[in-house]
């Protein structure tokens, strides 16, 4: 009896001593929960980029390689973090690479770090992004990450670096630390402004004279360096050069670094090598967008001179070229005045190489009682001169050169000019002059008239009549057209298009006024205009002067417009 009893007594002494080993290793499990030694980690968000326009007030769209409002969980990021005992620093994470746990589902460190569940325990956390950076950040214990940075001069090798920072952060924290990353460049876009661009495939966008390099503080900024670079940007981007339109975007955003500037050069290079450019100034803060608008607007202006013109195209490209005829005298030295015709109109869009020489021709409005001949219409005998033609040509001598005059492209007509009492003269055409307003004297054709490109300017038996319209063929004066001794205003002169179907080029052989004709619209020069359009000076028409009118009243004017580098 007694070895049992002392059996038992063994057994339950080692019970005893089993529980109380397992009650102390329960003990020092309660102790790590109460001192909250939990594994640190992270609660990630990434702000959207600030929207600003340098140059006009429209607020533009966010552009840039990072579109996430917070980290996808695809993402990582790098961390340094301090901790500190009060008297001193000592790096508790060191640049390692911290991603998405998905089964914890959280954001943690590739190695295990825990709080020290001492509230005087304080931690200084500094993430950046992408973490292919770390080699270009420096870090000494109790002081923030510095990284070194120079920005590639190929748009394509900038990258868009972020950074958080939470310093302070106690030793006991039960919840995962927040990190609100930021951009730490300014994001430059650049699209087509107000008054446009010439259309085509922009090759590429250079900005010079920007600071390059600097030294990033963490939670602190730049301090630049001194050196400055050329950026180039490639978007191979096609714009019909309507205001607003997207040149860089995206993956074209460029990412300098945040700086005051002043007459930085913007290079804008199109595909067939047209290059415009322009000095800009300012300042770019860290995390904004700034959106350049670029215009320019290539336009040639030609009004009434008495001589020739030159226009020698500044590049390759595509041109709109405009013409409008001057109008035909008013005869208003009597109570009933004859009003003189309104000059017509042509437009057409032409290919043009670099250096190519037009000479520009424009008509004068006719006068009461005769004229200084300059491309103009026919003189009159106590009326009213008709209105000059405004051509376009490819060689000059004399305004009233044959040959000169057969190398022209374009031609639009004048009016003819009118005679007292209501004899109107006809308005220039399109394709033909109109007649007098009586119907008795005929304007300009297309093979026939007065001239070729010569209005009557020599008086006749000072007997008084509207003078013709000068065109393509010059409108007929009264006495001119049959003989007789009519008193009437004249006809208005043609015009022309080389290209528009119904017109009729003069054929390159011609030597003389025996002009002969191919019957083909096109000139034998080759050049030939595109979505052409002939306007007659009775209809309405686009002013030069911007909006419309009805038939061109006055001298004659020309207008040729860079529209597209293709």
């Amino acid at each position: 009896m007694v070895k049992k009893y002392l059996r038992g007594i063994n057994v339950s002494f080692l019970l005893l001593i089993i529980i109380s080993t397992f009650s102390s290793c329960a003990n020092e499990m309660n102790i790590f929960e109460g001192n909250n030694n939990k594994q640190i980690n992270f609660l990630v968000s990434v702000p959207e980029w600030k929207n600003t326009d340098s140059l006009e007030t429209t607020k533009t769209s966010r552009s840039t390689p990072i579109t996430d409002t917070s980290f996808g969980t695809d993402k990582t990021f790098g961390m340094i973090a301090d901790v500190s005992d009060e008297s001193s620093y000592t790096t508790e994470i060191d640049k390692e690479t911290i991603k998405y746990n998905t089964v914890n589902k959280m954001w943690e460190t590739t190695a295990d770090h825990y709080w020290s569940g001492t509230a005087n325990k304080t931690m200084n956390f500094y993430a950046y992004s992408p973490t292919s950076i770390f080699t270009n950040i420096s870090h000494t214990a109790g002081f923030a990450p510095t990284l070194s940075y120079t920005v590639p001069d190929n748009v394509s090798d900038q990258l868009d670096i972020m950074t958080a920072t939470n310093n302070n952060v106690i030793g006991n924290t039960n919840s995962s630390t927040p990190l609100t990353f930021n951009h730490i460049f300014a994001a430059v876009n650049f699209a087509v402004g107000t008054n446009g661009l010439p259309s085509g495939i922009i090759k590429s966008i250079t900005i010079s004279g920007i600071k390059n390099s600097g030294t990033y503080t963490f939670g602190s900024g730049w301090t630049l360096g001194s050196t400055t670079s050329l950026f180039t940007v490639s978007p191979s981007t096609t714009i019909t050069g309507t205001s607003g339109e997207n040149i860089t975007s995206d993956a074209f955003t460029l990412m300098m670094i945040p700086q005051v500037f002043t007459n930085a050069t913007v290079s804008l290079v199109y595909n067939n090598g047209t290059t415009f450019s322009a000095k800009i100034s300012g300042t770019w803060n860290t995390g904004e967008v700034y959106t350049y608008k670029l215009s320019k607007t290539i336009v040639f202006n030609y009004d009434y001179t008495g001589a020739s013109q030159t226009f020698t195209a500044p590049c390759t490209g595509t041109y709109k070229i405009e013409c409008w005829g001057a109008s035909g005298g008013n005869d208003d030295a009597d109570v009933v005045i004859g009003y003189g015709g309104k000059g017509g109109y042509t437009k057409g869009y032409i290919k043009v190489n670099y250096g190519q020489i037009f000479y520009v021709c424009v008509g004068r409005a006719g006068i009461l009682v005769g004229s200084d001949f300059f491309n103009g219409g026919g003189i009159s005998n106590g009326s009213a001169s008709g209105g000059g033609a405004t051509d376009i040509r490819l060689d000059y001598t004399n305004w009233n050169d044959f040959e000169s005059l057969k190398s022209r492209i374009m031609v639009a007509g004048g009016g003819g000019g009118g005679e007292n009492a209501s004899k109107d003269g006809g308005a220039a055409g399109g394709i033909n002059g109109y007649s007098s307003k009586s119907g008795v004297i005929s304007g300009g054709a297309q093979t026939a008239g007065y001239g070729f490109g010569i209005a009557l300017y020599t008086l006749y038996n000072n007997i008084d009549w509207g003078g013709g319209g000068n065109g393509y063929y010059s409108g007929y004066s009264a006495t001119a057209e049959t003989g007789n001794t009519h008193i009437d205003g004249g006809g208005g002169g043609s015009s022309f298009i080389s290209g528009y179907s119904v017109c009729n080029a003069i054929d390159k052989s011609s030597t003389s006024g025996n002009i002969i004709h191919t019957g083909l619209p096109n000139h034998y020069s080759g050049y030939i205009f595109t979505n052409s359009q002939m306007i007659d000076g009775a209809s309405s028409m686009p002013s030069p002067t911007g909006g419309t009118e009805t038939g061109h009243a006055g001298n004659g004017y020309a207008r040729i417009t860079f529209v597209s580098a293709n």
